[in-house]
């Protein structure tokens, strides 16, 4: 073999090696792409369940959220995840939210048209137990019977399979359930007459149809609030928001036919008497070395000119409120 044969050979084999390995980096290149092409598959299908369920609240709905442990003190804050709040189920113009609670509880807030916030609402763990339906329905005074009538919750019976609303002057609906059978429903414009005027029934049935929960709304439902002034003895407290275990003030209005005194009693022997003014109405300014005791609840009764009771209320805290309605 001539130099020249050899040399020819060499550069063949060499180029030979070359194609071999630009054929293998094709090759890998090209089941990068095919991967990436999977990989994209993927992804569109994970977009394409958060287009149907699962964005994230809307910040107005995480500052609400989190004011249910505003002005509350560290034992009684229920801490919602509000940075993973996320939608849990929708119609379109009315969507829930929901963040979780430690204890596997949750609070929800509903967003009806004009990404309206209608106040947050909380159920924890132990409360699901004692709840299989969790409802709430806003309404707006005197929208009158045509005003649409939407209804958000979950279902939390863990057998629970279906829920419907059946409608007392007849008919029903089935409610689709979004995630974790959360759900929001609009009442049909035709069924709209019969919700305003004689109310409703949600109605939870497991696999095999059984009914294993109700719950009914009444057809006063959404009436005009009765007017303070109706009530016997009306009391409300004023607050900072900032401590809602402090009570600043006590104001509000005596009906009892006959009241002629009032007091708030501390329960500590202190009774303060409390002026009646002539429409009822009385006000009263908390002194500052009073402002922390209404943890407990207080008595504020009205008497008769005998000194009789006639009629009494406790007086306490929205923080003591709040406690008691979160099981603390």
């Amino acid at each position: 073999m001539t130099a020249n044969d050899a040399l020819h050979d060499d550069l063949a084999a060499a180029y030979g090696r070359h194609l071999e390995r630009r054929r293998a980096h094709r090759r890998k290149l090209r089941t990068a792409a095919i991967a990436c092409a999977a990989a994209l598959v993927v992804v569109g299908a994970a977009f394409g369940t958060a287009t149907l369920l699962g964005w994230p609240a809307p910040e107005h709905v995480k500052r609400e959220i989190a004011a249910v442990d505003r002005g509350l003190p560290e034992d009684l804050r229920l801490n919602p995840d509000v940075e993973h709040a996320s939608a849990v189920a929708s119609t379109g113009s009315s969507t829930l939210y929901a963040a979780s609670l430690r204890d596997g509880g949750r609070c929800t807030e509903l967003v009806t048209a004009d990404d309206r916030g209608r106040g947050a609402t909380c159920t924890t763990a132990s409360d699901e137990l004692t709840r299989p339906i969790d409802l709430a329905l806003p309404f707006d005074d005197g929208a009158g019977d045509e005003a649409p009538v939407v209804l958000a919750g979950r279902l939390n019976a863990s057998e629970g399979a279906e829920l419907e609303i059946a409608y007392e002057g007849g008919g029903s609906n089935a409610i689709p359930f979004g995630e974790d059978r959360y759900f929001v429903f609009e009442v049909p414009e035709e069924r709209l007459a019969s919700a305003h005027a004689s109310g409703f029934q949600l109605v939870a049935r497991d696999d095999n149809g059984s009914i294993i929960a109700t719950t009914s709304v009444p057809a006063d439902w959404d009436d005009e609030a009765v007017p303070d002034e109706a009530a016997p003895l009306f009391v409300s407290t004023r607050s900072d928001e900032s401590d809602l275990t402090k009570v600043y003030g006590i104001e509000g209005h005596v009906s009892a036919e006959g009241a002629a005194s009032l007091e708030l009693d501390y329960g500590d022997g202190d009774r303060v008497p409390i002026a009646i003014e002539p429409d009822g109405s009385f006000e009263y300014t908390v002194p500052q070395d009073r402002v922390d005791d209404f943890m407990e609840p207080r008595t504020l009764v009205a008497r008769d000119q005998a000194g009789n009771e006639i009629v009494s209320r406790p007086v306490a805290a929205v923080a003591f409120w709040r406690g008691r309605e979160r099981g603390r």
